[in-house]
């Protein structure tokens, strides 16, 4: 098994792990022009050297790549705390390697059936137990497990078990990351206990064990997703969230269950790609793209070294974003126009409405949605909310924040968005199949639940931001080419900052919208997620890369890039990962890019009018991206992690029999 990393990662791993010792490093490949790591026998990259180690342990026991990424995923929960875990939720894309089946799992937190008793302030309850929602990883990881997996749960589960119950050295990345979020975590005695014992943070070196999350997870490889979701475990999460002021019943964890479907599927200049439905992102990622297809972005030259290019995307993610924030949430509770967002006639009109010469309009929050009802058209696609019976609704699946987010990442804070009214909104009415052409409406107003105080706005930059910055994402490719793409989070770092029986829990309900309908809180909901994690096809169907990155509102930007800079570009994946990287939306005033773009280029985009913020060469503002590759012809599996996230990639050395 080979696995590579950052070397501060490295240097800590091996001064503190001994009894791992499998540790090569692989030649360069002279046919490519960046260093690639290459394997024979599968390919895992994730945002730490023990999740990639536990990816890779799954697919040398013979397990295939819904195995590898769902050990990985509960074990970067376990050494990655500040960003995912038990606690939270995410989504998961799978693609087989004989191109005929592709799916989607959605397991991002959802609200509790009685949160309309919650009194919530977003400004004061943003990191605390009110910000809480129902998770949903365990039920995610383990739906694809126990559907698409070969291994047992107590197989799998293992690495992030012996991770939580032995300890594991922290790195550098994890003692800053402790050390800015002290404040946060000495709120709640018993997360206080495990970052800052005797009051003091983790430092580098460090050894952080975990023991009450261990026996949480000894709990679900004992008894699957019924040790989590039900009984003592269930009774002690749910009153402990209750008794800090939140809203989560034991109805509410017995009651959560992933949503299976199909994935999004678009094209890019004759390449398929897959991604993920709303509520989560995907559907901007395609717009994107589609919009960029009608330019010429070869020819003008990459947007790191070309003024064209970059205002080109510039003005192209301010119009994703506007698009997002009116159209996209819950397809339960609402019609979502998604056929119509990622046609390729709705991006042609948004394409015409961009002045290729200056910003326009002049300044970002200006910038209007567009109308994709008129291409919409409506389609039978398979939900499965219950895992019992599968039932189709409609859906649209067929294609002919005041702070800067620089301020917002290195604070982790929000806009004020004011105080919570006293009136409280009825609930409505929830069905767990539904037919999302009949949107499910609240008679009361929005202002029933929250009056923010701010401008529709600022509420909204708030919300376009909320998503932590410290999510994760892992992509997995295994022997035979079945590929996944994962991405999962708890919100902000360290979600709510409330440990619940030793898991701690996300802080999702921030990222609900004070102003967009399809966004408000209602209970049982899902609000909505940046999350993007997608796959590229070949021109046989197959999976061919996958891709993903954490970074809240720099997610969709970072996604499309990449794809350009593969497709386009005709980077390879590290190329690719390690290409400059730019970030623009409707909700600030700012194009943020890395210190690589020449001085000239900014020169050129300031007198087109744009506001430049530049960031360090290689900044983790821009995410942290994982990539795996398989060239069908060649045999050969290619993995990346960004260099911004120091994560690492690696490949079995290991053909198992089966």
């Amino acid at each position: 098994m080979m696995i590579y990393s950052n070397k501060k990662r490295m240097a800590a791993f091996f001064a503190f792990f001994v009894y791992i010792s499998f540790f090569l490093i692989t030649p360069v490949l002279k046919a490519q022009t960046a260093d690639q790591i290459s394997g024979q026998n599968g390919m895992a990259a994730t945002a730490h050297p023990l999740a990639t180690q536990a990816a890779l342990e799954m697919m040398e026991k013979g397990g295939n790549a819904v195995d590898a990424a769902v050990a990985a995923a509960f074990a970067i929960g376990v050494v990655e705390p500040d960003g995912s875990g038990l606690g939270g939720g995410g989504g998961m894309l799978i693609s087989f390697a004989g191109g005929t089946k592709n799916i989607f799992i959605n397991y991002y937190p959802r609200t509790s059936e009685v949160i309309e008793k919650l009194s919530f302030d977003f400004d004061k309850d943003k990191k605390t137990a009110k910000s809480i929602l129902v998770p949903g990883t365990v039920a995610g990881l383990l739906a694809a497990l126990e559907q698409y997996g070969t291994l047992p749960i107590g197989t799998v589960i293992q690495p992030a078990l012996q991770y939580a119950k032995q300890g594991f050295p922290v790195d550098e990345t994890l003692s800053k990351i402790i050390l800015d979020n002290s404040t946060v975590l000495g709120i709640y005695p018993g997360t206080s206990e495990i970052f800052l014992p005797e009051g003091f943070p983790l430092g580098q070196g460090d050894t952080l064990k975990q023991p009450l999350l261990a026996a949480v997870l000894e709990q679900i490889a004992l008894h699957g997703a019924k040790g989590f979701y039900e009984g003592a475990v269930a009774e002690r999460i749910a009153h402990e969230v209750t008794a800090n002021g939140g809203m989560l019943t034991v109805n509410d964890l017995r009651n959560y269950q992933p949503v299976i479907s199909e994935p999004l599927q678009g094209q890019y200049k004759g390449f398929h790609i897959l991604t993920s439905p709303p509520p989560q992102s995907g559907a901007s990622v395609l717009e994107a793209l589609n919009i960029l297809e009608q330019g010429n972005l070869p020819k003008w030259g990459h947007f790191s070294n070309s003024e064209r290019s970059l205002h080109f995307l510039a003005e192209t993610f301010k119009r994703v974003s506007a698009d997002r924030s009116t159209h996209i949430g819950d397809p339960k509770f609402n019609t979502i126009p998604t056929t119509g967002l990622i046609s390729k006639a709705f991006a042609r009109e948004r394409y015409s409405d961009i002045d290729m010469g200056r910003v326009n309009p002049p300044d970002n929050r200006s910038v209007k949605a567009g109308n994709p009802l008129k291409y919409n058209s409506v389609s039978k696609i398979k939900y499965n909310y219950n895992q019992e019976k599968e039932e189709s609704i409609e859906s649209d699946q067929q294609d002919d924040e005041g702070m800067t987010p620089s301020q917002q990442w290195k604070n982790d804070k929000f806009d004020n968005w004011g105080k919570k009214k006293q009136k409280k909104s009825p609930a409505p009415v929830i069905r767990k199949n539904v037919d999302s052409s009949e949107v499910i409406k609240d008679d009361d107003p929005m202002d029933a639940y929250y009056d923010t105080g701010l401008s529709p706005e600022l509420a909204m930059a708030a919300e376009a931001s909320g998503e932590g910055g410290h999510t994760t994402h892992l992509s997995v490719v295994d022997k035979d080419g079945n590929m996944v793409s994962l991405t999962q989070t708890i919100g902000n770092f360290f979600g709510s900052g409330l440990s619940a029986s030793g898991v701690l829990m996300n802080n999702g309900l921030v990222n609900f919208s004070a102003v967009s309908e399809k966004n408000k809180i209602q209970p049982g909901k899902q609000p909505r997620s940046s999350i993007s994690p997608s796959i590229i096809l070949d021109n046989d169907g197959k999976p061919f890369i996958a891709l993903g990155s954490p970074g809240a509102g720099r997610i969709i930007p970072t996604v499309v890039q990449l794809i350009v800079n593969l497709i386009d570009f005709k980077m390879n994946i590290t190329e690719a990962n390690e290409a400059p990287r730019m970030y623009s939306q409707k909700f600030d005033e700012k194009l943020y890019v890395e210190g690589r773009v020449p001085v000239e280029v900014r020169a050129g985009l300031e007198k087109k009018g744009h506001q430049l913020q530049v960031y360090d060469d290689f900044d983790l503002f821009f995410g942290g991206a994982q990539l795996v590759m398989y060239d069908w012809q060649t045999g050969l599996f290619y993995g990346s992690a960004d260099k911004r996230r120091g994560g690492s990639a690696g490949s079995s050395t290991h053909r198992s029999e089966q």
